[in-house]
């Protein structure tokens, strides 16, 4: 039985575990804080990212349970007393975890992506189906203000047919992949190894997921075929010459392609484009375009807004900053609180968890289910099969 509309009985008392609290782990733990849920267990092999998380819950009346040796994320998976089970290792290991905390009865959420590759996608969808358990892959951005704005005005009519679009994910991230931050070092150390080895897109579901979600994509059209190819590598070089020396090993290190592009086309005769850079001095950048046959949209580098039924077609700076106030989206309204009491963290994490404990505590339907997580991830092989064949068209798998 598919789980597209899954909704689960009302979980009014949720309790909630954490794999994984390093970088993007221990901000969460922060906002379920402050989400009315029990926090009932986490496990970190990391000593310092622990302690960090103790520090954090060294408050709460029940202290949850702490794992820390490499396999005890499987006993935290077994325990009886979980709901939902938030993973935020690395991304080799999201497959492996969510689709054994399913088979433990636990509802899942992980970091993107969901899997690296097509047969773990399958495998997760398999395992949401015969187990009956939400499996949600934590796509912020879908969750930003202006992302959140721009889906309604299609679904108002206001952007007309959407005819193409374009994301990507443009983050200069030559400090980070090369360790150069204490903050960062563990993270650095496996994203190194897809600059190395990865020669396609490996993280595309920042660019494609709210435009999925504007165009209906799975509800109304269907992504149907994508070519891709990459430019020549030299970011990497070039930036490890001038750090760390010309006949340094990071210098003779091989690297792939520093610019990957993607054209993707659906069922319905519409194109995407997508970019992946994250290895030249770039301002980041995840473009989100919208062209439709009555308006248009674009978040960066600056917001635009574009109505066929104005005098004045294009909104000025002002205007659009007016028009985004006034039209603030309900969940933007509904987190307030929250977001005031998080000044430094993104809206858009905490719009996105809000959301999730609000659905499971509700019983309804999830923002996006398992087959969007696996279609948004799954671009990331498809790309390697498109290059491999001399940037031929691969088909979209089906779910």
């Amino acid at each position: 039985m598919d789980v597209f509309n899954l909704s689960v009985a009302p979980i009014p008392q949720l309790r909630i575990a954490f794999i994984g609290v390093g970088v993007r782990g221990i901000e969460a733990v922060k906002r379920y804080l402050q989400l009315e849920v029990q926090i009932v267990a986490i496990a970190e092999v990391g000593e310092e990212a622990m302690q960090k998380a103790k520090a954090l819950t060294a408050h709460l009346s029940v202290q949850p349970a702490y794992y820390t040796a490499p396999d005890d994320w499987r006993k935290l998976c077994e325990r009886p007393d979980i709901d939902l089970l938030y993973i935020s290792t690395p991304w080799q290991q999201h497959a492996p975890m969510a689709i054994y905390a399913m088979q433990c009865g636990k509802h899942v959420a992980v970091e993107v992506p969901l899997a690296m590759t097509i047969a773990d996608c399958k495998r997760i969808v398999r395992t949401a189906e015969e187990t009956q358990r939400h499996c949600m892959m934590l796509e912020n951005v879908c969750y930003d203000h202006f992302e959140l704005v721009s889906i309604e005005l299609v679904k108002q009519g206001k952007l007309g047919e959407l005819v193409h679009a374009e994301g990507a994910y443009i983050h200069d991230l030559r400090h980070l992949n090369f360790r150069q931050t204490d903050r960062d070092i563990e993270r650095g150390k496996w994203r190194m190894q897809y600059s190395k080895t990865f020669e396609g897109n490996p993280y595309p579901t920042h660019g494609i997921a709210p435009i999925c979600q504007a165009m209906g994509i799975l509800r109304t059209d269907r992504l149907e075929s994508l070519v891709s190819m990459s430019s020549l590598a030299v970011g990497m070089r070039e930036y490890a010459e001038v750090h760390f020396g010309k006949n340094s090993a990071e210098a003779q290190a091989h690297y792939t392609g520093d610019m990957n592009i993607s054209l993707l086309r659906t069922a319905k005769g519409k194109t995407i484009i997508l970019q992946h850079d994250v290895t030249n001095p770039r301002p980041y950048s995840r473009i989100f375009m919208l062209s439709g046959t009555k308006g248009f949209v674009q978040k960066y580098p600056t917001p635009q807004l574009y109505f066929d039924d104005r005098e004045e077609k294009q909104l000025t700076p002002d205007e659009i900053t007016a028009y985004l106030e006034e039209h603030e989206h309900p969940y933007y309204r509904d987190t307030a609180h929250l977001r005031t009491l998080f000044p430094d963290q993104k809206p858009m994490d905490i719009v996105m968890d809000y959301r999730l404990v609000y659905c499971l505590k509700n019983g309804l339907p999830l923002d996006q289910n398992v087959y969007d997580g696996a279609l948004w991830s799954c671009i990331a092989e498809l790309t390697q099969q498109s290059i491999a064949g001399g940037n031929c068209v691969v088909p979209f798998p089906e779910f």
